[in-house]
């Protein structure tokens, strides 16, 4: 797959120009990026493995407003899909919350692939109203980073929100990371506020304890039973619930004891389509971080999450993290299979004592997770635990 934008590199009294697409930017020797409009400069990237420290955005409350938007796919304003949106946003509000749509959220598919800038002015849009204070993505896809372009990180940077979703969504939890802004890999609105016969309890409670709350000393419970059983969105399976079974818990593949390091990650296959661009995180942001990975609904093949794997400890990156989390697989298509590769892969690097813990409560499963990106946590492999060690939000 190409790169989705052309870059330039020149040399200019220490700094390194950057051309992509109509805006240009200059990285520093402390790989800060700065950005040139006219004559105006202003620092935009931080990484949280260095540079500028992250910002945390503010704690949510009951009755804050929560705009909902479509930075990847426009399924919400398709037609036969409406009544699914209008479910979800239903139930968002009996969480007490008030909904609101940005101008493109419910564009079609077509109207919202044939316009990613103004995309990317929803998300400034929504960043820069005092009312709006959390931002809620409502479907994956596959190119929300053609919006890399037209946003301004500034933006994102001086007007910190929590940004939540999952999937696709890695692609715009990067513009956060470079921003230095922590986001919130977990929910959407489609899948999960939507969920036919309200949102999960399990799903809910998460979220409310990561969003609406200090979380310093929070440990992460694990769901007792799960699904991702396919029920069409079509409005006569409306009145259906999906078929819950029992999980499997933890499963420690290999490590022990404990270990600390800031969240990083989101979808194997998101991630990489964004190697070689800006968005992919740096060796820096790898470094002592724990690894969240999990496969999206296309459920790949064992031997490509070998190779994405293997294209990670190529470049360093598995040597570098303290640990990995690895999201339950759809439908466990490939359970074993998963479980193999990666442990192939570990030993391939030398690295059989590396923590992995399989089977985690995010991604393309329900009911899931919300896991603050940038914020620093303790995998404790003896128990079974994921805790978070400061808040993920301010005051």
């Amino acid at each position: 797959m190409g790169l989705f934008i052309k870059v330039a590199e020149t040399r200019n009294k220490g700094f390194t120009c950057r051309n992509m697409g109509k805006k240009s930017y200059f990285l520093d020797e402390k790989n800060a990026l700065l950005s040139r409009e006219g004559k105006t400069f202003g620092i935009l990237l931080a990484t949280f493995g260095g540079g500028l420290s992250m910002k945390k955005p503010a704690r949510l409350h009951v009755g804050a407003k929560i705009a909902t938007i479509a930075l990847s796919a426009g399924l919400a304003g398709e037609p036969a899909i409406l009544w699914r949106y209008e479910q979800g946003k239903r139930q968002l509000q009996e969480l007490g919350f008030e909904v609101v749509e940005m101008p493109h959220t419910l564009a079609d598919v077509q109207s919202a692939y044939a316009d990613p800038q103004g995309r990317a002015r929803d998300l400034e849009q929504a960043l820069l109203d005092p009312e709006i204070k959390a931002i809620l993505s409502t479907i994956g896809g596959s190119e929300s980073y053609r919006i890399f372009q037209h946003v301004d990180l500034q933006i994102l940077r001086e007007h910190p929100k929590p940004f939540i979703g999952y999937s696709d969504s890695t692609s715009v939890h990067q513009l956060f990371r470079m921003a230095g802004v922590g986001s919130f890999y977990g929910p959407c609105l489609l899948v999960d506020f939507a969920e036919n016969g309200g949102v999960p309890a399990f799903t809910r409670e998460v979220f409310e304890a990561v969003l609406m709350a200090d979380t310093t000393g929070y440990v992460y419970p694990w769901r007792e039973n799960w699904t991702s059983e396919f029920l069409p969105w079509e409005i006569a399976n409306q009145p259906l619930r999906r078929q819950l079974q029992p999980d499997r818990g933890p499963l420690v593949l290999q490590g022990k004891g404990q270990v600390t390091g800031r969240l990083l990650g989101g979808c194997l296959e998101v991630l990489a389509m964004l190697r070689g661009t800006p968005l992919y995180p740096t060796p820096e942001d790898f470094a002592g971080a724990l690894l969240l990975l999990e496969t999206s609904e296309e459920m790949p093949v064992p031997d490509l999450v070998e190779r994405e794997l293997r294209t990670m400890g190529i470049m360093g990156n598995l040597g570098r993290v303290n640990g990995i989390l690895f999201g339950k697989p759809q439908e466990e298509t490939y359970f074993q299979e998963y479980q193999d590769v990666i442990q192939k892969v570990l030993r391939e690097f030398d690295l059989p004592d590396l923590p992995v813990v399989y089977n985690c409560n995010f991604g393309h499963t329900e009911p899931k997770w919300t896991l603050p990106l940038g914020v620093a946590a303790k995998l404790d492999l003896e128990a079974g635990t994921l805790t978070l060690l400061e808040s993920a939000t301010s005051e």
